[in-house]
């Protein structure tokens, strides 16, 4: 399923940034036909500016060729008038015979007359420049240029459309799968209640055994105690030469016990029968005042005073060993059962803040590692659903003596041991760690110096988004007890993206002039949105 849904997004991916590429491509084909288009318009505007001013000069050409004409006509008839006599005289019909006749008449004559071919020329081959100008040569150019881009516009608009088709084709499959996704996901999200049934149950389970556990050798202490008692007892009876009832076949009554097993058939029903404490402390009783009466009775009788010395000196050894045997009983049971209670309280600080941590570090990793469809510190996620983390114990009865095995699973990941993950999934883990187990003992404020080094960008956004929805800002918009709410901190960082959601700067520079260190302080919540 998830090979799908990757090999899907590869192809929705890879048809994207072709559709970009295309897209780029339009756009600047439609800039080269924008810019030909101009190029056209100018061209085409200054064809028509120069066309006026050519057939200006041809007309210029024509109206000076002809006042030239005249002018020249002129000239002559004045220099005829002038020179009549001059020419008469000569013998020539006019002056210009005369001039003709003369070399340097004749020189200046014609360099005038190439002076004024030379700029006829001049104005001619300007006119031909003119009119050789080729720009119908250069529109009939730029016009198949405009062809070529229209028809590789059409290329690309059927590519375009050809990557539409093949878009919505995938769009369609990728609706498909989503819903495929979103059914796995339902089950997926009813497994996990299953779990988390279970484990609520198994963790139920846990407590009551252990709990029973405890009960099991609080009664075998106790048994222990009883058992001295007895030997004790027996230990006494033997000193003061008793005989105690004992069954010849120990197995005929079924009992477990070592040594010595009793015969209680002798002693009445009503001995024999299961009574309270009080009951049997009357009993005691009865039986040590009616030991004392007989004690009185055989030391009235004194066959022996010597053995009476002898034994009064054994038994006040006796009463001695036996006053300091009790004591140090009663000191042995005193210390034992304060290191029971002291034992049990730790055990039950210890199991109190393991629950909480557990409960709540699967909710607040979850929180880490999650995002919405929107951008986060404005880059994209996909994250919606956010990863699971869990504690567990290796030894339920006494897990302080053991280790705690702390599993975490990034999302769209599969399982892994935590020395396998990367130095940013670590990072992650162990600061939903932190938090946890700061929400069960909260502390005044953090410093935290530089988690952030391992972590990429989007990361760095979420957490510092959740450290910004926990701090005392933050928290008079959300609260939250289960996750810890109300803390303040202290971070040093170098990612904009993270300091940017501070309420305060702090930045350390070196003073090059005293050769010291100074601070400079910067308020970001006047430039708050509000």
């Amino acid at each position: 399923m998830q090979l799908k849904e990757s090999e899907a997004s590869g192809k929705i991916s890879g048809l994207e940034k072709k559709i970009q590429y295309t897209e780029i491509e339009k756009k600047s084909i439609e800039d080269k036909l924008n810019k030909l288009k101009v190029e056209k318009r100018n061209i085409e505007d200054e064809i028509g500016r120069v066309k006026p001013e050519v057939q200006k000069l041809v007309n210029v050409i024509t109206t000076r060729a002809s006042k030239i004409l005249s002018l020249e006509q002129r000239i002559n008839d004045i220099v005829d008038r002038v020179y009549k006599k001059f020419s008469e005289s000569v013998g020539v019909k006019n002056i210009r015979e005369y001039e003709e006749s003369h070399l340097k008449a004749i020189e200046q004559i014609a360099a005038e007359r190439f002076n004024l071919h030379k700029q006829q020329s001049k104005l001619k081959y300007q006119l031909e420049y003119e009119k050789k100008l080729d720009v119908g040569a250069r529109i009939t150019k730029l016009e198949s240029t405009v062809l070529n881009l229209k028809k590789n516009l059409k290329e690309v608009e059927e590519k375009q459309n050809k990557l539409k088709s093949a878009t919505e084709t995938a769009n369609s499959e990728i609706g498909d799968l989503n819903e495929e996704v979103q059914d796995w996901k339902a089950k997926a999200e009813e497994c996990e209640k299953d779990i988390q049934v279970w484990k609520k149950k198994i963790s139920a389970a846990t407590s009551n055994i252990t709990k029973h556990n405890r009960q099991i050798k609080s009664k075998e202490t106790l048994i222990e105690q009883l058992t001295q008692r007895k030997q004790e007892i027996v230990e006494k009876c033997e000193l003061e030469q008793i005989d105690l009832p004992t069954v010849s076949d120990p197995m005929e009554t079924e009992s477990s016990s070592q040594g010595p097993v009793f015969d209680f058939s002798s002693l009445n029903r009503s001995l024999q029968q299961k009574s309270k404490q009080s009951e049997r402390d009357k009993i005691e009783a009865e039986f040590t005042q009616k030991i004392a009466s007989l004690m009185s009775e055989i030391a009235r009788t004194a066959p022996n005073m010597k053995a009476l010395d002898q034994y009064d000196a054994v038994l006040e050894k006796e009463k001695a060993a036996s006053k300091e045997w009790e004591a140090a009983r009663d000191e042995q049971n005193r210390v034992t059962a304060e290191y029971n209670k002291v034992k049990q309280m730790r055990h039950e600080l210890f199991m109190d803040a393991f629950n909480h941590i557990s409960s709540n570090i699967n909710k607040i990793y979850n929180e880490l590692t999650k995002s919405n469809t929107q951008s986060v510190g404005g880059i994209s996620s996909t994250h919606a659903v956010g990863g699971t983390a869990h504690l567990n114990l290796e030894n339920p009865d006494e897990p302080y003596l053991y280790g705690i095995k702390y599993s975490a699973m990034p999302p769209t990941k599969r399982y892994r041991d935590m020395p396998q993950l990367s130095g940013g999934e670590k990072t992650v883990a162990a600061l939903a760690l932190l938090f946890s187990i700061h929400s069960f003992k909260p502390s005044p404020f953090f410093i935290l110096d530089e988690v952030d080094a391992a972590l990429d960008n989007l990361n760095v956004a979420k957490v510092a988004s959740f450290i910004q929805s926990k701090s005392c800002g933050g928290a008079r918009l959300e609260r939250n007890v289960e996750l810890g709410s109300g803390f303040q901190s202290i971070v040093i960082s170098l990612k904009d993206n993270f300091y940017d959601k501070a309420e305060a700067l702090v930045g350390v520079y070196r003073d090059s002039d005293k050769g010291c260190s100074r601070t400079l302080t910067f308020d970001l919540t006047k430039y708050r949105e509000s």
